[in-house]
């Protein structure tokens, strides 16, 4: 059985780490009911693990005794951006797991204009807490050491920009006009830092932003003869990307 794994934010020069986050702590104390003298591993998201062993445990939080850090840089492969589209019915939160699971690096809620769903900045604090915790869990289950950035929403134009001025990659799906292959359209970026993918929503992108796209760079792409539901889609690319090779 493998030694169990939590979440907490220290610094790679801690010898002793408080592991104080409610959920956490919750399957630390109530599910897996562990003690004092248990091995336990801990994760700060930015590549270091920590091997440790139960020192104290208290109502609400416990102190682990750091026994061995390993620091491990992020892999030399290509990084992966998916800017999705915020759809209305499927869970933006099963994409964000599913996307962690299989190495996205950063995902972007993206504002379209065919987006429905109507994002109230005064709940994203609670939102954004949620996502995180998405992340957690799915980053602990596939045993990743560096956790994937997740942005504020941002709007079609702000997203290009961003991504333009970090000199990103971008590959838009499309469901019509001059499109190349998702395969081919990937192999002749072998080797670049950064790809991004823009998934557009029910509907498809208009073709102004499609238009603001390419003048910015970016390659329309197919994704096949199927028209594919928001979240398929950005899965679809997300496993794609990297299992053909090169990316994170």
């Amino acid at each position: 059985m493998a030694t169990p794994r939590f979440f907490s934010s220290f610094e790679e020069t801690d010898q002793k780490i408080l592991l104080e986050d409610p959920d956490e702590f919750q399957h630390f104390a109530r599910v897996l009911r562990l003690k004092r003298g248990d091995a336990v591993e801990l994760v700060n998201g930015h590549g270091a693990l920590v091997t440790g062993v139960v020192d104290q445990v208290g109502s609400s939080s416990a102190v682990i005794t750091c026994r061995e850090i390993l620091v491990i840089p992020p892999a030399d492969t290509t990084r992966l951006t998916i800017a999705c589209a915020i759809p209305k019915r499927a869970k933006f939160e099963s994409i964000i797991e599913k996307c962690t699971e299989l190495g996205v690096t950063r995902i972007i809620p993206l504002l379209s204009e065919r987006t429905e769903v109507i994002v109230d900045p005064r709940k994203n604090e609670k939102k954004a807490g949620r996502f995180g915790r998405v992340v957690i869990n799915a980053a602990k289950q596939a045993r990743r050491l560096h956790f994937p950035e997740i942005t504020e929403p941002l709007s079609f134009s702000r997203a290009l920009h961003l991504l333009v001025r970090q000199d990103v990659k971008i590959l838009i799906p499309w469901l019509e006009g001059e499109r190349l292959p998702v395969a081919q359209a990937l192999s002749s970026l072998n080797g670049c830092r950064e790809v991004a993918f823009f998934i557009g929503p029910e509907g498809d992108f208009t073709p102004q932003e499609i238009r603001m796209a390419v003048d910015a760079g970016a390659i329309p792409v197919s994704l096949g003869d199927t028209v594919l539901k928001v979240d398929t889609a950005a899965i679809a690319v997300s496993a794609f990307a990297r299992f053909s090779g090169g990316t994170a």
